[in-house]
């Protein structure tokens, strides 16, 4: 009795297994509000997603590794669609150590922490440190003057935009009757070719040959009457 009730129940998780689902909830949170900061697409609830498949696995239930590899692949995808995350990516694999926390690590008491101030942890000079700054300077304002831009930009009605939804049908239909009016067009111009290459045909070379004819046989009535004529002189 007492070994059965030492054991573990079959629903006990280890701490390490929640300490990783909860980080990796954590980055998924991170995603969806840079995502979202960057593009205006939110998808994410704010909540780890639930079981709702029929074989009772979920998304929150998936392996680590399966979560991560899902994870760097929306953030690939998100580098391919916003350049400023290519630029801050491209920063972090040639400047790691700029994205290193400044604060002190060791905080037992305020003197210490008074004595040592914060430093950015990093192998690079003041120089370089400037030098990669400035390079980015001219990204600053740049920047702000679209920030502002978006925030003056006004934001058209509800009923403006209701309205447009509305005409979404007639659209679709008028869409289909201009794929008809299409291909009908495209029926008759083959059948006017038809009709141009039988008149070329008939209208055409059949008239020259006729007059080719004509003036062949003019010709032989000519030489016919000229004999008649020279033998009437003679």
């Amino acid at each position: 009795m007492a070994n059965q009730a030492s054991t573990p129940g079959p629903t006990s998780i280890p701490t390490s297994t929640e300490t990783a689902a909860d980080t990796i909830e954590l980055l998924e949170s991170r995603l969806r509000r840079i995502e979202y900061l960057l593009t205006g697409e939110a998808s994410w609830t704010g909540e780890p997603p639930r079981l709702t498949t029929a074989t009772g696995v979920g998304e929150g239930e998936k392996p680590v590794t399966t979560r991560l590899a899902r994870l760097e692949y929306e953030l690939k995808t998100l580098a391919d669609r916003v350049p400023a995350v290519r630029d801050v990516l491209g920063l972090y694999s040639r400047f790691p150590d700029l994205f290193q926390s400044i604060h002190p690590t060791n905080t037992s008491s305020s003197s210490s922490a008074a004595s040592h101030p914060p430093t950015i942890p990093t192998s690079l000079s003041q120089q370089a440190l400037t030098s990669i700054i400035l390079s980015y300077a001219s990204a600053f304002p740049e920047t702000a003057s679209r920030l502002t831009s978006l925030k003056d930009l006004p934001i058209p009605p509800a009923s403006l935009s209701a309205s447009l939804i509305e005409l979404q049908p007639r659209l679709d239909r008028l869409a289909a009757v201009q794929e008809q009016q299409a291909a009908e067009i495209a029926e008759l111009r083959a059948r006017s070719a038809l009709v141009a290459k039988r008149w070329v045909e008939v209208g055409v070379l059949g008239g020259s040959e006729v007059w080719a004819e004509w003036e062949g046989r003019i010709e032989r009535v000519e030489r016919g009457v000229r004999r008649l004529e020279r033998r009437r002189e003679v």
